[in-house]
């Protein structure tokens, strides 16, 4: 007869374990392709994340570190190095500092601002400050107009063909307490000294959503910010507390760390400096998800080599109880290769139905794994979170001061290439659980085997 037909027969004889061995395949294909789809939709979820945040990274003072702000300024030859980067499309150079009105009224203004600055008076020489000024290359590359807070709704934005021009963006806001427009002149001056001071023409009026966080200084209200072009306000770069920092931006989202790691190679000294690519927000959301691929994985493993085991064993036991069988079959002229062919039919057939079985309910089978380790890391993080409030490190204003929420939902489905890597490990399993048990009885000839079997 047919080893095949032998096979079938076998198969169908043998209802319960040929039940049984499916329901094992079942179970471990079932989560194997979890853990692989789990994966994907992980890796997937990572590069959408780092596309959310953006191709741009940021070269600072580091701010974290009170000291360097003194004694480690960042210079923009060394800036320049990092803008011939292939990886490079645009960047843009800003710079912060804080002057005095002359000739207009800042928006929450008044003499009693002038006498003290929150309850303590500023040093000797010094004026009070009330607006900052932010240089930059191209006013939409700033932060707030980067994010939507703030956008031009008069005149012009600055761009780079107004470099070193004295011109400025006002706050819609303070152009109309000061009946400002378009076209007209505004006066700055240096804090500390009074000679030297700045003529600004008003290019374009914007509109701002940004908060001043509760401050009352007028300084610190975005209401009272002026926008000027790259290098503008040259003379009062020396001012106490002046900041200039570099964005670069990238032509892909992908490539941060390769820019990083091309960045470390220049000469610039990177020590009290801060190469920052948004990685606290970057982990923020990101930090359930790669625990998730890491768990996936660790399921890959465990259930194979489990699987394996397990499947291996119940074959043992099947065909211990199948020698009279196999010996006498021997006995009458059938080949071995013919009986193990037999025996790899039966599981593969076994095998294959299971295969199907799991394809039709893995998607559902693995977005809901894949949704249970994720709230489970998100309730552990959330546990870890609060255990640790009051000693986190604290986060310096305008570096990563924005929140992103981290990731909470995760869509997970089965690819082909998921189907294919699971199949193949289906396929070895199935070979390794039969051919292992069946030569420690094939090898023995067919009375060896008979006389086992009394």
């Amino acid at each position: 007869m047919n080893f095949i037909k032998r096979a079938f027969l076998s198969i169908t004889a043998k209802k319960g374990k040929s039940l049984l061995l499916m329901g094992i395949f079942f179970i471990v294909i079932s989560l194997v392709l979890a853990g692989f789809s789990i994966q994907n939709a992980s890796n997937k979820a990572t590069d959408n994340a780092r596309k959310k945040l953006g191709a741009s990274v940021t070269l600072s003072t580091d701010p974290q570190n009170s000291m360097n702000r003194l004694n480690r300024e960042l210079k923009e030859e060394e800036a320049d190095q990092l803008t011939t980067s292939k990886y490079v499309k645009n960047y843009n150079y800003s710079s912060r500092t804080s002057a005095v009105a002359e000739g207009f009224q800042p928006i929450g203004w008044s003499d009693e601002s002038q006498e003290s600055m929150g309850g303590i008076s500023p040093p000797e020489g010094v004026e009070i400050p009330n607006v900052i000024i932010e240089s930059t290359m191209e006013s939409g590359l700033s932060k707030s107009f980067e994010t939507g807070e703030s956008k031009i709704v008069e005149g012009k934005p600055i761009t780079k063909d107004l470099q070193g021009k004295e011109v400025a963006l006002i706050e819609k806001r303070l152009a109309k307490e000061n009946n400002l427009k378009v076209g007209d002149k505004i006066k700055v001056r240096s804090k500390i000294d009074k000679e030297k001071t700045i003529e600004l023409e008003i290019v374009g009026i914007y509109t701002t959503k940004e908060k001043n966080d509760g401050f009352s200084l007028p300084v610190l209200d975005p209401v009272n910010k002026l926008y000027v072009p790259y290098k503008a306000v040259d003379k009062f770069e020396d001012e106490v507390f002046a900041s200039f920092e570099a964005v670069y931006y990238l032509d892909d989202p992908l490539h941060v760390n390769a820019f990083k790691e091309e960045a470390k190679q220049s000469t610039i000294d990177f020590d009290g400096l801060l190469l920052d690519a948004s990685e606290r927000l970057y982990k923020q959301m990101i930090g359930p998800i790669k625990n998730i691929a890491s768990t996936s994985q660790t399921i890959v493993y465990i259930v194979s080599i489990a699987g394996a085991i397990i499947l291996g064993l119940i074959i043992m036991l099947s065909i211990k109880e199948r020698r009279k069988e196999m010996g006498i079959l021997l006995s009458i002229g059938e080949r071995k290769w013919k009986l193990m062919g037999q025996l790899l039919v039966e599981v593969l057939f076994v095998a294959v139905l299971a295969f199907g079985l799991s394809l039709t309910t893995g998607s559902k089978v693995s977005q809901v794994i894949g949704d249970n380790l994720l709230s489970n890391e998100i309730a552990t993080a959330a546990d870890s979170k609060d255990e640790t409030t009051g000693m986190m490190e604290e986060v310096p204003p305008d570096i990563d001061s924005k929140q992103e929420k981290t990731i909470d939902k995760i869509d997970v489905s089965v690819t082909g290439e998921d189907i294919g890597k699971v199949g193949g490990i289906g396929l070895v399993i199935a070979i390794l659980a039969t051919i292992l048990p069946a030569l420690s009885i094939l090898r023995l000839n067919p009375k060896q085997i008979l006389l086992k079997d009394e």
